[in-house]
């Protein structure tokens, strides 16, 4: 599997770090590269992941149109925001209850052997990818939690290739975050 991970990786990479970069040409390759990983998740039984990658591709298309067409008429392009109280707690509810759900049928009607784990980082990532969709900044958090436990399910699953992708993913998530704090304090100002 190694050289069908290489090529995913490849993609994977390039995409997360045109987001941090806040480049639109981010959703074009993410869409390639959550294609290929569904496969890879497939054949490694993780399935809450496996089924995360058609919604990825979904939230990708979605994602490129908003940031084409989510014009703000002040700015230009799409602002960035923060959650408010209310958004976090809705999301933190929603999140627990995507963990608790996703996490009971994988047990229960699929062969893996980390349906919570894997049910886990699934939800924080759909979570997190409909944020970065929006241009919420918060989405940076929840990719940093994934990408840590994202290290360990994978080389645990012996990805080691995707395992080394997500510590890169850890670094450029800390460095969207940071980079996007910058931009939204300026915004704001």
């Amino acid at each position: 599997m190694t050289t069908i991970e290489l090529i995913a990786s490849v993609f994977l990479l390039v995409c997360v770090w045109l987001s941090a970069k806040r480049n639109i040409w981010t959703w074009p390759t993410g869409i390639i590269g959550v294609s290929i990983f569904f496969y890879i998740c497939y054949a490694s039984q993780l399935y809450a992941d496996m089924w995360l990658q058609i919604v990825f591709l979904a939230q990708s298309v979605y994602g490129w149109y908003f940031w084409i067409n989510g014009t703000s008429k002040d700015q230009g392009n799409v602002p960035i925001r923060k959650l408010n109280l209310r958004e976090q707690t809705l999301g933190l509810t929603a999140l627990t209850f995507l963990i608790i759900l996703v996490g009971y049928l994988s047990d229960q009607y699929t062969d893996t052997d980390v349906p919570y784990l894997d049910a886990m980082v699934a939800s924080i990532s759909l979570i997190a990818n409909i944020l970065l969709a929006r241009k919420v900044i918060d989405n940076w958090v929840l990719w940093i939690i994934a990408d840590v436990f994202y290290i360990g399910l994978f080389y645990y699953k012996e990805l080691y290739v995707t395992s080394g992708l997500y510590v890169i993913f850890l670094v450029i998530s800390i460095s969207g975050l940071l980079q996007w704090q910058k931009e939204w304090r300026l915004q704001e100002a």
